[in-house]
């Protein structure tokens, strides 16, 4: 049986830096992120993002992210893995990485996307199945 968790999540860190920045060519970056949940999933996500930068300021993006804490009762840990665009707002696609789920989570597997809200925080949607 799915169920869906829904809720928002703020971004307490974020520190990004170029690994390839070269004139005429996309800028290449790695940005590692600190999230805080709240909603149907609660607690933190740390999360390490490969970014591509457009000449438009556009960027698209893959990432890991590890969640740890409460989802639907039940505490463990799993790895999502995220592909996102970024033009005016970031939209993201998540994939629960099968097998990383613990604890309470172990077995879990599932889908989601991420809309941000602003700078600082994001509105998550994820339907699971453990």
């Amino acid at each position: 049986m799915t169920t869906r968790a829904t809720g928002t999540y703020a971004t307490k860190s974020w520190n990004e830096n170029p690994y390839h920045k070269e004139d005429g060519s996309a800028t290449l970056t790695r940005a590692s992120v600190e999230n805080t949940f709240t909603g149907d999933l609660v607690g933190d996500g740390i999360l390490e993002y490969l970014m591509v930068y457009g000449a438009d300021s556009s960027a698209t993006y893959v990432g890991l992210q590890r969640f740890e804490g409460t989802v639907g009762g039940r505490n463990g840990t799993f790895v999502a893995r995220i592909e996102g665009t970024f033009t005016s707002a970031a939209a993201e696609n998540w994939i629960i990485v099968e097998g990383s789920g613990t604890g309470g989570l172990s077995g879990i597997s599932g889908t989601g996307s991420v809309k941000s809200l602003d700078e600082k925080s994001a509105e998550y949607t994820v339907d699971y199945s453990i």
